[in-house]
């Protein structure tokens, strides 16, 4: 950690008002998992937190679909009536990898539903659109007629609930939490659907850096004690 800030207190973060305050913390004078768990949660309304789900075969958002489309053509001539023809294109499967998956709800409750102050669940994702649509227009021309040929196509895939149904928890009793040069703050689960998670905030501040990264290392700490004692 960056100038000792290991040594920060969330009743220091919360009385400073840099950050989003943590509830009964100031009173009790000390940390708490439950109260780290709160901070991690607010960050994802105030920095990018991006969410990487990595499959067995290593791919990381991987989401599968189906391609579709038609094609109409009209022939218009100068000499007879206009003909139209209509076609569908053959389906295919399609698929691909999303890189900017964001997390947008974490909670403090295991896959059950249970409040558990050391497991994070990722109950809400978010990204841009990633459907696709393609309409063209051509045209061949012909002696006494020419053809206007129209193709749509489109690229359909699965939801990004395949994300969170079922829950994908982080158990803080086995992570592993690692920061970027470029202050990306990162935990490394295994999920319940997929062999790794990873769940990224992009603090882009250096004390802001700080503090998230102690919040996750105070997690870390808590839940390993707590499991020691066999709580």
């Amino acid at each position: 950690m960056r100038n000792g800030s290991t040594g920060v207190r969330w009743a220091m973060v919360a009385a400073y008002g840099m950050l989003v305050a943590l509830p009964g913390i100031a009173a009790q004078g000390k940390d708490t998992a439950g109260g780290a768990q709160t901070y991690l949660a607010g960050m994802t309304q105030k920095v990018v937190t991006k969410v990487y789900f990595v499959d067995a075969q290593a791919r990381t958002n991987y989401v599968t679909g189906k391609y579709s489309g038609d094609v109409k053509t009209r022939k218009i001539s100068n000499i007879a009536k206009t003909k139209e023809e209509f076609r569908l294109l053959p389906e295919q499967f399609v698929d691909k990898q999303l890189w900017d998956v964001r997390a947008v709800t974490l909670e403090a409750i295991d896959s059950e539903g249970r409040p558990n102050e050391c497991a994070t669940r990722i109950t809400a994702v978010s990204a841009a659109d990633y459907d696709e649509t393609k309409s063209d227009v051509r045209q061949e021309n012909a002696t006494f007629s020419y053809k206007l040929i129209t193709t749509n196509e489109q690229w359909k895939y699965e939801p990004l609930t395949k994300f969170t149904t079922p829950a994908q928890v982080i158990e803080w009793r086995n992570v592993q939490v690692s920061r970027s040069p470029d202050s990306q703050i990162t935990v490394t689960s295994t999920g319940q659907a997929f062999p790794k998670i990873h769940l990224s905030f992009a603090a882009g501040d250096l004390d802001l850096a700080d503090r998230i990264e102690y919040a996750m290392k105070f997690l870390v700490m808590s839940c390993s004690e707590s499991a020691g004692n066999g709580s």
